[in-house]
Protein backbone atom coordinates (compact mmCIF):
# COMPACT_ATOMS: atom_id res chain seq x y z
CA UNK A 1 0.00 0.00 0.00
CA UNK A 2 1.21 3.56 -0.93
CA UNK A 3 2.16 6.03 1.47
CA UNK A 4 0.77 9.11 2.42
CA UNK A 5 2.34 12.52 1.83
CA UNK A 6 3.07 14.92 4.31
CA UNK A 7 2.67 18.15 4.24
CA UNK A 8 6.26 19.87 3.28
CA UNK A 9 5.45 16.76 0.11
CA UNK A 10 2.21 18.02 -0.43
CA UNK A 11 2.77 21.69 -0.70
CA UNK A 12 6.04 21.16 -2.91
CA UNK A 13 4.06 18.90 -5.49
CA UNK A 14 1.29 21.50 -5.98
CA UNK A 15 4.44 24.25 -6.19
CA UNK A 16 6.41 22.53 -8.74
CA UNK A 17 2.98 21.70 -10.42
CA UNK A 18 2.92 25.63 -10.70
CA UNK A 19 6.45 26.08 -11.47
CA UNK A 20 7.32 28.13 -14.24
CA UNK A 21 9.92 26.04 -15.55
CA UNK A 22 8.36 23.41 -18.07
CA UNK A 23 10.18 20.49 -17.26
CA UNK A 24 9.27 20.93 -13.95
CA UNK A 25 5.98 20.40 -14.50
CA UNK A 26 6.11 18.05 -16.74
CA UNK A 27 8.24 15.87 -14.37
CA UNK A 28 5.50 16.34 -11.33
CA UNK A 29 3.28 15.23 -13.84
CA UNK A 30 4.84 12.07 -14.74
CA UNK A 31 6.20 11.29 -10.82
CA UNK A 32 2.08 11.63 -10.06
CA UNK A 33 1.17 9.17 -12.85
CA UNK A 34 3.98 6.81 -11.88
CA UNK A 35 3.09 7.35 -8.13
CA UNK A 36 -0.51 6.56 -9.17
CA UNK A 37 -0.08 3.63 -11.42
CA UNK A 38 2.73 1.59 -8.88
CA UNK A 39 0.49 2.51 -5.74
CA UNK A 40 3.78 4.19 -4.14
CA UNK A 41 1.42 7.30 -3.22
CA UNK A 42 -1.94 6.81 -1.20
CA UNK A 43 -3.97 9.34 -3.32
CA UNK A 44 -7.65 8.00 -2.53
CA UNK A 45 -6.76 7.42 1.57
CA UNK A 46 -5.54 11.27 0.92
CA UNK A 47 -8.51 12.07 -0.91
CA UNK A 48 -10.32 10.51 2.43
CA UNK A 49 -8.70 12.08 4.70
CA UNK A 50 -6.98 15.71 3.04
CA UNK A 51 -9.71 16.60 0.75
CA UNK A 52 -8.69 19.82 0.00
CA UNK A 53 -5.12 18.43 -1.42
CA UNK A 54 -7.35 16.36 -3.82
CA UNK A 55 -9.10 19.11 -5.12
CA UNK A 56 -6.03 21.49 -5.07
CA UNK A 57 -3.96 18.74 -7.02
CA UNK A 58 -7.44 18.20 -9.50
CA UNK A 59 -7.65 21.75 -9.84
CA UNK A 60 -3.97 22.60 -10.84
CA UNK A 61 -3.44 19.55 -13.35
CA UNK A 62 -6.80 20.37 -14.71
CA UNK A 63 -6.10 23.23 -15.26
CA UNK A 64 -2.33 22.23 -16.89
CA UNK A 65 -4.08 20.49 -19.21
CA UNK A 66 -6.86 22.85 -20.87
CA UNK A 67 -4.29 26.26 -20.70
CA UNK A 68 -0.27 25.08 -20.56
CA UNK A 69 1.38 27.00 -23.01
CA UNK A 70 3.47 23.78 -23.37
CA UNK A 71 2.19 20.83 -25.73
CA UNK A 72 3.47 18.07 -24.32
CA UNK A 73 2.55 19.27 -20.70
CA UNK A 74 -0.73 19.46 -21.27
CA UNK A 75 -0.72 15.89 -22.93
CA UNK A 76 0.83 14.81 -20.17
CA UNK A 77 -1.62 16.67 -17.75
CA UNK A 78 -4.48 14.65 -19.31
CA UNK A 79 -3.16 11.61 -18.86
CA UNK A 80 -2.40 12.39 -15.22
CA UNK A 81 -5.86 13.97 -14.50
CA UNK A 82 -7.37 10.42 -15.85
CA UNK A 83 -5.28 8.49 -13.57
CA UNK A 84 -5.79 10.59 -10.34
CA UNK A 85 -9.52 10.79 -11.47
CA UNK A 86 -9.82 7.26 -11.19
CA UNK A 87 -8.10 6.87 -8.42
CA UNK A 88 -10.02 9.52 -6.08
CA UNK A 89 -14.03 8.65 -7.27
CA UNK A 90 -15.88 8.02 -5.28
CA UNK A 91 -18.17 5.64 -7.21
CA UNK A 92 -15.36 3.52 -7.29
CA UNK A 93 -15.18 3.35 -3.21
CA UNK A 94 -18.58 2.46 -2.73
CA UNK A 95 -17.66 1.66 0.63
CA UNK A 96 -17.00 4.88 2.24
CA UNK A 97 -19.67 6.56 4.47
CA UNK A 98 -20.85 9.74 2.98
CA UNK A 99 -23.14 12.22 5.48
CA UNK A 100 -26.78 12.26 4.80
CA UNK A 101 -27.44 15.84 5.59
CA UNK A 102 -24.33 17.15 3.41
CA UNK A 103 -22.47 14.09 1.16
CA UNK A 104 -19.26 14.49 2.93
CA UNK A 105 -17.35 11.37 2.83
CA UNK A 106 -16.13 10.16 6.23
CA UNK A 107 -14.28 7.62 7.99
CA UNK A 108 -16.61 4.94 9.58
CA UNK A 109 -15.25 5.67 13.33
CA UNK A 110 -16.09 9.48 12.99
CA UNK A 111 -18.86 10.26 15.41
CA UNK A 112 -19.77 13.66 13.69
CA UNK A 113 -19.65 14.99 10.42
CA UNK A 114 -16.42 17.08 9.71
CA UNK A 115 -17.93 19.62 7.20
CA UNK A 116 -21.63 20.28 8.97
CA UNK A 117 -21.22 18.92 12.32
CA UNK A 118 -23.93 16.62 12.55
CA UNK A 119 -24.17 13.58 14.64
CA UNK A 120 -23.76 10.72 12.61
CA UNK A 121 -25.17 8.04 15.14
CA UNK A 122 -28.62 7.70 13.48
CA UNK A 123 -27.09 8.12 9.93
CA UNK A 124 -28.56 4.82 7.81
CA UNK A 125 -24.88 3.86 6.92
CA UNK A 126 -24.09 3.30 10.09
CA UNK A 127 -26.68 0.12 10.62
CA UNK A 128 -24.12 -1.39 7.80
CA UNK A 129 -21.20 -1.83 9.26
CA UNK A 130 -20.50 -4.17 12.31
CA UNK A 131 -19.74 -3.05 16.01
CA UNK A 132 -16.80 -3.36 17.63
CA UNK A 133 -17.97 -5.90 20.75
CA UNK A 134 -16.12 -3.77 23.66
CA UNK A 135 -17.33 0.04 22.47
CA UNK A 136 -20.03 -0.50 19.94
CA UNK A 137 -18.61 1.99 17.58
CA UNK A 138 -19.03 0.89 13.85
CA UNK A 139 -15.63 -0.27 12.59
CA UNK A 140 -14.55 -1.31 9.44
CA UNK A 141 -14.25 -4.83 7.98
CA UNK A 142 -10.92 -4.25 6.82
CA UNK A 143 -9.43 -3.09 10.30
CA UNK A 144 -7.72 -5.47 12.46
CA UNK A 145 -8.23 -3.47 15.74
CA UNK A 146 -10.94 -0.92 16.49
CA UNK A 147 -9.69 2.65 15.70
CA UNK A 148 -11.98 3.59 18.78
CA UNK A 149 -10.73 1.44 21.71
CA UNK A 150 -7.99 -0.65 20.05
CA UNK A 151 -9.82 -3.58 20.96
CA UNK A 152 -8.50 -6.61 18.89
CA UNK A 153 -11.74 -7.18 15.82
CA UNK A 154 -9.29 -9.99 14.12
CA UNK A 155 -7.94 -13.38 15.58
CA UNK A 156 -5.89 -15.66 13.92
CA UNK A 157 -6.50 -19.33 14.46
CA UNK A 158 -4.08 -21.65 13.86
CA UNK A 159 -5.64 -25.41 13.05
CA UNK A 160 -3.16 -28.35 13.19
CA UNK A 161 -3.17 -29.57 10.18
CA UNK A 162 -2.99 -33.12 8.69
CA UNK A 163 -0.56 -34.46 5.90
CA UNK A 164 -2.68 -35.74 2.97
CA UNK A 165 -0.76 -38.93 2.49
CA UNK A 166 -0.21 -40.34 6.30
CA UNK A 167 -2.63 -38.36 7.76
CA UNK A 168 -0.35 -37.21 10.68
CA UNK A 169 -0.40 -33.68 12.39
CA UNK A 170 1.71 -31.26 10.37
CA UNK A 171 2.94 -27.50 10.85
CA UNK A 172 0.88 -25.56 7.64
CA UNK A 173 4.34 -24.34 7.24
CA UNK A 174 6.60 -27.64 6.88
CA UNK A 175 7.64 -28.60 2.73
CA UNK A 176 7.53 -31.81 3.36
CA UNK A 177 5.85 -34.41 5.54
CA UNK A 178 8.48 -35.24 8.58
CA UNK A 179 6.55 -38.74 8.80
CA UNK A 180 6.31 -40.13 5.48
CA UNK A 181 8.70 -37.71 3.22
CA UNK A 182 5.67 -36.44 0.76
CA UNK A 183 5.74 -33.03 -0.58
CA UNK A 184 3.32 -30.79 0.87
CA UNK A 185 3.90 -27.70 -0.77
CA UNK A 186 5.09 -26.62 -3.91
CA UNK A 187 8.85 -24.23 -3.58
CA UNK A 188 7.97 -20.71 -4.87
CA UNK A 189 11.27 -20.04 -6.21
CA UNK A 190 12.56 -16.64 -3.97
CA UNK A 191 10.56 -17.54 -1.37
CA UNK A 192 12.74 -19.16 1.45
CA UNK A 193 11.78 -22.36 3.43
Amino acid sequence: MGKILSDEERRHMLEKLESKIVATRFMTLKYISSSINTDKVDFAKMDIEIPEFSKSLVRIIEFLAEKDPEEMVKREAGVCLENLKKKLNPTLRHDVPVCASCGERLVVSYKFCTKCGTDLKGQAWVGTYKLCEKCQNPVDPKWTNCSNCGNLLVTKVEVAKNCPFCKKNIDPNWMMCPFCGSKLKLAVPGQST
